[in-house]
């Protein structure tokens, strides 16, 4: 059995229900791929420069179907929704980047404290080390 295939219609369909839901300034143009060996369910990177000039596509989305039919629908669109979530656009130069999640952690602490709390924490840290750049910046400007 081949490692990559084409994904199936239905698949991009549900790909592109939940991407649609979400707001970007400017038309993204996606190349999928299926693949069997990935770990994960869906994952978005960008395409090398180069290819995305070959290819006319900014972001690649490679989904393991085999995944995607061990999961309830639930748990498919989070993960879906989650991935879609790192695309980030620079509304003035029309920049596609990929950001990190917001919030990392245990399921242990989300499970003992809630979610909200766990975010907060980890919301206020992120905020605290901001100000610490933004101190630093400011000592070698003055």
């Amino acid at each position: 059995m081949d490692r990559f295939y084409e994904l199936s219609e239905d698949t991009i369909d549900d790909f592109y229900q939940i991407f649609n839901k979400k707001s970007f300034p400017v038309s993204i143009k996606f190349q999928f791929i299926g693949d069997t060996k990935q770990k994960g369910l869906i994952k978005i990177s960008k395409i090398a420069d180069d290819f995305s000039f070959i290819l006319q596509k900014e972001l690649k989305v490679t989904i393991n179907e085999d995944l995607l039919n061990a999961y309830d629908e639930e748990s498919s669109t989070i993960l879906f929704e989650q991935e879609i979530d790192k695309i980030n656009i620079n509304i003035d130069s029309g920049k596609i980047k990929l950001v990190k999640t917001d919030l990392n952690t245990f399921s242990s602490l989300v499970n003992k404290y809630g979610v909200e709390k766990v975010a907060r924490a980890n919301k206020v840290e992120e905020l605290y080390q901001e100000q610490q750049r933004d101190a630093k910046d400011e000592e070698f400007i003055i």
